[in-house]
Formats: C-alpha cells, sequence, structure tokens
C-alpha cells in the first residue's frame, strides 16, 4: 500500500537466516591435485557476487565460482613474494598487493599476464582500495605511505601516481563506500579519519603532519609546537580533509596494533580489531566515525587543566627499533624480545625505557612484518618534551642566564623555544619595578600586557578526541603473530570474526538490529553478542573471512589453505 515498513519488520527474517549458517562447501589444494597455496590472507567477491578471488600465500590467486564452489582459474606466480590483498574495480578488473612492495591489474577475461604492475612502495604493500568517485586506485604498505593511482593515464613504464600522505606505523587504510572518508588505523593503538576527504590535495593539506606525534602530545598535555602548529587539521569548521583521532577503547583493553579494519557498507561505522599492550587479548570494536559538525571536538588550550581521565597504561613511552630492510625481506622467525638498556650514545634517562626488538614475522606469518611501534615520530616527540622538561628545571634553579645560548641551539633543533632570559629589572622589589620606565618607554604593566595580547594570538590548542565506541568484544588470543582479517555482512547487521580455528558470527543485540535502530537506545559502549554457536571446521587458524554483496553467503580461508563456504541450511551440515 505504499507504506514504509517499521524500525525491526525484517529483524526477524535476518536472524532466521544468520542462525541458521552452516559450512555447505569446502575446497582445499590437495584434493584439487593443484600446487599448495599456503595461506589464505585474503578473500574478495566480485562486486555481482559471480567471482571469488583467494589472495594466497605461496604466491597465487585463486579464482572460484562461488555458487557451485568450483575452482575456475589458478594463477600461480601472480607476484614474486606472498599475495596479501585483492580488490575488484568493477566486474571484470581486479587489482593485487604482495609483499614484493608491487600491484598487478588483471582482467579476469584474461589471466595469462597482467595489465600492468605498479612501481613506487618501498616495503610490503598490504591493503588496496578504489575511489569510485575519483577513479583512482589507493594503496597503503608497510613503508608507512598511501599512494593514489589513476588507472586511466597510462605511461610507457607506469600509471601516474601520488603519495598523498605517509606517518610511520601505518596498518590499514579503508575508504567508505561513497570515499568521503579514508579511515586509518597504526601499531600505535590509534584510528585516523579523514572527513570530507579530497584526494587531490590531501597530500598539501596533510604536509608534515605526523599523528603519532599530536597523539603523544594529547597523551601527555605537554604542549610540542612542531605538532600543535596542526592544530588547523582538527577544525570542525573545515571543509577538506578534517582530521579526527578515535583512541578510545574499551576497558581492560589497553589497545596498541589496530591489525584489522573494515567500513561499514553504508559508512556508519569502522570495524576493528587490536591487540593489547601486553599481547594477551585481543579486542573486536566498533567505532562510530560519522562526521558530528554540530558537537566537534572540545578545544583544550595549554593553559587549561585536563579533565578526562587517560588510560595509566598509555602514558607510559616505549622506543621501538625498525628492522633494517634486509630483515623485511629475509625475515627471521618470529620473536619478540622484551630487554631493559639504556643506550650508549644517549644521556641516561632517569627512568627506564623498554624497548622490544621485533616482532619480526616469518613468511608465513605475514603479520607484522618488519612492524614495530611507534616509532621514528615518538621519537623525535620524546627528546622533545625531555628538553622542555630539562630546561624548566633549568629555569626554576635559576640557570637559564647560564645556559641561555646552548638552551636556543637545542630549541632550534627540537621545536621548543627557551624560556626568556629574566631581565635584571624582574629581581628587584614590586615598588621599584612598577616605578621604572622599560628602554621601549612602556610602563611594566603596559609591558605585560601587550605581551600577554601577542602571546594569545599565537596559542596553541591541544584537541581532545571524542568518544566514539560503541560496541565491543573480546576474542580469543590464539595464533598471536597473524592478522585476522573479519569483516561485515552485506546489510551490515552481523560481524564474522575469525576465532581461533573457526569464526564466530556477531550481532550488535540479540534481535540482529541494524546498527541505525541500536544506535537509538546506545547509552554507553555495549559488548556485542553472538549468534548461534561458533563454527569451527577448519583445521589451522582462521586469518580471513568476507560475505558475498549479494547473497546470504559466507566465505573464510585458513593458514592450511583450506576455504569453507557457509549458507542458511536447515539439514545436516559439512
Amino acid at each position: 500500500m505504499g507504506f514504509p515498513s517499521p524500525i525491526g519488520a525484517s529483524d526477524a527474517m535476518a536472524k532466521s537466516l544468520y542462525c541458521g549458517m552452516k559450512p555447505i562447501a569446502s575446497w582445499d589444494a590437495e584434493r584439487d591435485k593443484t600446487p599448495p597455496t599456503g595461506g589464505v590472507f585474503n578473500l574478495e567477491f566480485s562486486p555481482e557476487g559471480t567471482l571469488l578471488v583467494a589472495a594466497c600465500e605461496k604466491k597465487s590467486i585463486q579464482i572460484f565460482d562461488p555458487l557451485t564452489h568450483e575452482l575456475i582459474h589458478s594463477v600461480n606466480g601472480a607476484h614474486s613474494d606472498c599475495v596479501n590483498c585483492v580488490k575488484f574495480l568493477d566486474g571484470r578488473m581486479f587489482a593485487t598487493c604482495s609483499d614484493d612492495t608491487t600491484i598487478a591489474l588483471w582482467d579476469v577475461r584474461n589471466l595469462k599476464k597482467k595489465i600492468r604492475l605498479l612501481l613506487g612502495h618501498s616495503k610490503w604493500v598490504k591493503n588496496i582500495e578504489f575511489s569510485v568517485k575519483d577513479k583512482l586506485l589507493v594503496t597503503s604498505g608497510l613503508d608507512g605511505s598511501i599512494y593514489t593511482w589513476d588507472i586511466n593515464s597510462y605511461t610507457e613504464c607506469n600509471l601516474l601516481y601520488q603519495r598523498v600522505f605517509h606517518t610511520s606505523s601505518l596498518m590499514r587504510c579503508r575508504l567508505s563506500p561513497d570515499a568521503r572518508q579514508m579511515v586509518m588505523c597504526t601499531t600505535g593503538g590509534l584510528i585516523v579519519i579523514i572527513h570530507d576527504l579530497n584526494l587531490s590535495t590531501l597530500s598539501q593539506d596533510l604536509y608534515g603532519f605526523k599523528p603519532n606525534l599530536y597523539r603523544l602530545m594529547q597523551m601527555s598535555q605537554q604542549l610540542i609546537p612542531i605538532a600543535a602548529m596542526y592544530d588547523h587539521l582538527f577544525d570542525s569548521s573545515r571543509k577538506e580533509n578534517r582530521v579526527e583521532f578515535v583512541s578510545d577503547f574499551p576497558d581492560g583493553n589497553d589497545a596498541e596494533v589496530v591489525s584489522a579494519l573494515q567500513v561499514h557498507p553504508q559508512g556508519w561505522s569502522a570495524l576493528s580489531r587490536n591487540i593489547s599492550h601486553d599481547d594477551k587479548s585481543e579486542w573486536t570494536c566498533i567505532h562510530d566515525i560519522q562526521p558530528h559538525n554540530s558537537s566537534p571536538n572540545k578545544d583544550i588550550k595549554d593553559s587549561e587543566p585536563v579533565t578526562r581521565k587517560l588510560p595509566p597504561r598509555r602514558t607510559r613511552l616505549r622506543v621501538y627499533r625498525m628492522p633494517r630492510l634486509h630483515e623485511q625481506l629475509a625475515p627471521a622467525p618470529y620473536t619478540t624480545v622484551r630487554v631493559r638498556r639504556y643506550p650508549d650514545t644517549e644521556p641516561r634517562p632517569s627512568t627506564s625505557q623498554e624497548v622490544v626488538v621485533g616482532p619480526v614475522p616469518t613468511n608465513r606469518s605475514r603479520l607484522l612484518g618488519g612492524l614495530s611501534g611507534i616509532q621514528n615520530d615518538v621519537w623525535e616527540a620524546a627528546i622533545t618534551i625531555k628538553q622542555h622538561r630539562l630546561m624548566q628545571e633549568m629555569y626554576n634553579r635559576g640557570q637559564v642566564r647560564r645556559n641561555f645560548n646552548m638552551q636556543r641551539i637545542t630549541g632550534v633543533n627540537t621545536g621548543i623555544t627557551p624560556p626568556a632570559a629574566q631581565h635584571p629589572r624582574a629581581q628587584r622589589n614590586d615598588d621599584e619595578t612598577s616605578t621604572s620606565p622599560s628602554p621601549s618607554g612602556q610602563t611594566p604593566a603596559e609591558e605585560a600586557s601587550s605581551s600577554s595580547d601577542a602571546e594569545g594570538a599565537t596559542r596553541h590548542y591541544i584537541r581532545q578526541n571524542k568518544d566514539r565506541l560503541l560496541y565491543y568484544i573480546e576474542e580469543t588470543n590464539e595464533g598471536k603473530g597473524f592478522i585476522k582479517e573479519l569483516c561485515y555482512s552485506a546489510d551490515g547487521r552481523i560481524v564474522c570474526s575469525p576465532f581461533g580455528r573457526g569464526i564466530r558470527l556477531l550481532a550488535l543485540n540479540n534481535d540482529c538490529s541494524e546498527l541505525s535502530s541500536c544506535v537509538q537506545e546506545l547509552n554507553g559502549a555495549r559488548p556485542m553478542v553472538e549468534v548461534g554457536q561458533s563454527l569451527g571446521i577448519h583445521q589451522d587458524l582462521v586469518v580471513s573471512s568476507k560475505f558475498s554483496p549479494r547473497y546470504h553467503m559466507l566465505v573464510t580461508g585458513c593458514l592450511e589453505g583450506k576455504i569453507v563456504w557457509y549458507q542458511p541450511f536447515s539439514g545436516e551440515s559439512l
């Protein structure tokens, strides 16, 4: 009759379908007598759901008919190292990226050779996105760089490409479906959102901006001028490329490495999986990423007290060693060594620093290959804050005049301006100071007033992050050192999360409601609920999962190279 369906009218149908998910078919290379594929690191459906492509550890890609579960084509030697990600650009063209630092373009109608091989990254390439709005391919890797590639600008050697952003410890980069937002996650427990994304001006707008440095300034609430000079990027009045940090996680989750990231099919939220600082727990979290211009981030002046309680574990500084290039090309077995030492070439600090050597993954683990935590940016920030505190202590002890020249030199190097040398007049009594004219002809009160006005005109702010956490759940910590790629269902109601050698289907509530109807009643972050029972059929760790964009179908892949299909099924499961 033309009346819209009431909210929640389709919840019962969705719940019955998802609760009935059972494994119905499987594939492995040994059964089909094909060369071993190694771990299945990524699964991707074509936009119409008619093709399924698997990115495999042993340099191959496997293409399936998702309805018949049969292997259509196998491309062995697709790259010279393991294949990490697959992304369809349209119904016939897709791109793959690899640890050989390259991106390849393929046409499903002719898979005998690549359309084009893209060269630009210097380290392992882990993620591919495609901006439909700009017709640009967006890639990111463990070199910390995000590149855009114009697929319609062929040259003799390469496509036209541009590095639009760089930050150390970058892990994943995703675009919203309408390409109006970019979401990044790092190995420092930070999610970065860029609202009103404009890829053509992103490199100019964010030139020199270091998220890790700004985040450290937020955590310490110590003003760092070389970081605070970018506070305009957080201004809610910005029309393009506005930056927002997301750093709130559930109680008990001291998130450090945010290893997996997905965006809601409608662009409402970001789904992530992180590893806690102590490596003893993993968590799946859903954060709101929609722009809220009506309630912008609170600006905290450097002179104002901070009322928000910061997590105590995150205030400890850790310094990490970044593996050299030869370690990434020929990785050693995965080891994590925690030691306490003092650098021989650095002044002995007042407190010990924790140095994590590694982790360095094997070819099989592929988690944080050649990765460490907050690296150069944090080291720069640590030196800056340390120098500032040292100068402040000298100022309090009255040693400013004696060491002023050295402070001026170090101030140039660190971005901290040393405190001005006290004029001898300042050491006189109040009566003498109030009656003595200054060299400029102004009284001391007028001079102080003008100095205060000038200082206020150039005062920077330390932005406070908004609480964005909506839902969360703790995961099993089995399989340390591996990325577990979780995913949203096509309607965004369900999350598939790898859980050891199986998976869990997670919903926002027991009715499998959509986020738009759940968030109306949301008062603070809530735990997710498990739909049905955990599904475990793999013989090894599940590291990839993907829902079909068209059918109620789920596919998972494990380190053994086995792929399993799941569909609503009322009879006996596989």
